[in-house]
């Protein structure tokens, strides 16, 4: 296969782009499989080490702190050494990883190993589009980007019943062997298939700006991380980690404004296309994995379902998103994006309403399809913004445009669990508060309830704050559905400004 350069939009035959396409899909497979399985093993590893809860944490928020800090690095190194090679070493990296973290001995080399497996699997998704971007045509980037959807959604949709399952047969150490064929697969067909490409010589490596935005970055997630269990702003720490983010940030939007071969071109964010592409995957990201923190519990804790249906309602979103970008791939090609983004957003903001009337003792087959029209709704959304961020920008700033669309989307998962938990926390207490203001042994006593509900008795009264705390919990978690709802139709708007010829470039 022919080379191609950043500034050369070489692309491949149709049926050495039907290869690439599939190259890539085991890399977006092998990271969600990652994330979501280590999420339901994580319990049993708190028991195998011994660990607190804020210790066992760490093995999820190293992997992602080292993730977010280092994505933007993938930027300058692709155009340093070319997509091909540095996506081989990505690949090889995280598999190296993925052993060393499945033979950890101790929870310190757990957590060490879960960070530089972070450092890697930072390069996967901005190196997977930018193969994509390279490989296809502009009319077809949406047919690409299906297949790269669709390849996330499969590991979204198995890790968590691979890792419930494995958890509960064999050991955690298993959740991370069975990702080890998935990289093999992924190392094999990046190097039978993908082009060499993307080498600038002129790239130089800006340290100011590296150390700037890590900075920001760093200390973002961790006021995120440790924001709830801290009561936030009224703890001098997160108050230290949101004043460093904050210098961060600023030192790094002043570099970039005013410097040369930056960190990041400052010319990727005035692309309007990109911009608006960029904010709607960041509140994609809010959504989806916000959402992966809730739903889980409210199946399993109020409706009374044991784990395994909680993961299998949860592979109903990855069954809807590989139809949604299935049928967002085939509709996209040269026209107007606006009504599939509209389908898209429609569908998400719909299921959650749905999920914010439903009660304890609803069917769960009734659960499962508004997970799939949720799917199907992020599959819709998905494909046509991400071709639509790409439409009018320069194929030389693709490097960062793929690194900070993938960053959008991190730190919107980020954020997103952060303040959805925060509501779900001060919406229950303010519920419960409610509850037991209209409680009184009195009127209780004037009701028809269990015997063991004896407000006169403690083991009564212990009973009655448990089933208190329950409801207000329960309401709390319907709340924070509707507030997803809100924030999905907020974006509309923003579909107004998209562009309505693909081809069009500004």
């Amino acid at each position: 296969m022919a080379s191609t350069t950043a500034d050369e939009p070489t692309h491949l035959p149709p049926r050495e782009r039907f290869w690439v396409a599939v190259a890539i899909v085991p890399c977006g497979s092998m990271q969600g499989m990652d994330t979501f399985a280590v999420s339901v093993a994580l319990p049993i590893m708190q028991g195998s080490f011994s660990a607190t809860i804020t210790e066992i944490s760490w093995v999820l928020t190293s992997y992602l702190v080292a993730a977010a800090i280092f994505m933007p690095f993938f930027g300058w190194a692709s155009r340093k050494v070319g997509r091909k090679k540095l996506l081989l070493c990505t690949i090889a990296g995280f598999t190296v990883c993925t052993v060393l973290v499945a033979t950890s001995t101790s929870l310190y080399e757990l957590i060490l190993f879960r960070f530089i497996q972070g450092i890697f699997s930072a390069g996967l998704n901005p190196l997977s589009q930018q193969v994509l971007l390279a490989a296809y045509p502009r009319e077809e980037h949406p047919k690409a980007f299906s297949w790269m959807s669709s390849g996330r959604m499969v590991g979204v949709m198995v890790g968590p019943i691979l890792g419930g399952f494995l958890t509960e047969l064999l050991d955690w150490r298993w959740v991370f062997w069975a990702n080890i064929p998935v990289t093999l697969a992924a190392f094999y067909l990046v190097a039978r298939y993908i082009p060499e490409g993307g080498v600038q010589k002129e790239a130089k490596f800006d340290l100011f700006g590296f150390i700037c935005l890590s900075v920001a970055i760093l200390f973002l997630q961790l006021m995120l991380d440790q924001g709830e269990r801290s009561e936030w702003f009224e703890s001098n720490m997160i108050i230290a980690f949101a004043a460093l983010a904050g210098i961060g940030a600023y030192l790094f939007a002043v570099h970039i404004s005013t410097s040369r071969n930056t960190y990041v071109d400052p010319r990727v964010f005035l692309n309007r296309d990109f911009f608006i592409g960029m904010v709607m995957v960041f509140m994609l990201g809010f959504m989806i994995y916000g959402m992966a923190g809730l739903l889980p519990k409210v199946v399993q804790h109020h409706m009374g379902h044991p784990p395994t249906s909680a993961g299998l309602v949860m592979a109903m979103r990855g069954i809807g998103s590989i139809t949604g970008a299935t049928v967002a791939g085939w509709l996209l090609q040269g026209k107007d994006p606006r009504p599939t983004v509209t389908l898209g957003l429609l569908s998400m903001a719909g299921s959650m309403w749905l999920l914010s009337l439903i009660t304890p003792d609803v069917p769960i087959l009734y659960v499962m399809l508004i997970v799939i029209l949720q799917g199907f709704g992020i599959g819709a959304f998905t494909v046509p913004i991400t071709a639509c961020a790409f439409y009018s920008l320069d194929p030389a700033l693709r490097p960062d445009g793929t690194v900070m669309n993938s960053l959008a989307r991190r730190l919107g998962t980020s954020i997103g669990i952060s303040v959805l938990v925060s509501v779900l926390v001060h919406k229950t207490q303010s519920v419960r508060t409610s509850l037991t203001e209209h409680i009184s042994p009195e009127r209780l006593r004037e009701l028809p309830l269990p015997e063991s509900w004896n407000p006169d008795e403690q083991p009564g009264v212990m009973r009655l704050n448990k089933v208190v705390d329950q409801e207000a919990e329960f309401l709390g978690f319907l709340f924070d559905f509707q507030l997803m709802t809100v924030l999905m139709l907020c974006l509309l708007p923003l579909v107004l400004l998209m562009r309505l010829d693909p081809k069009k470039k500004e």
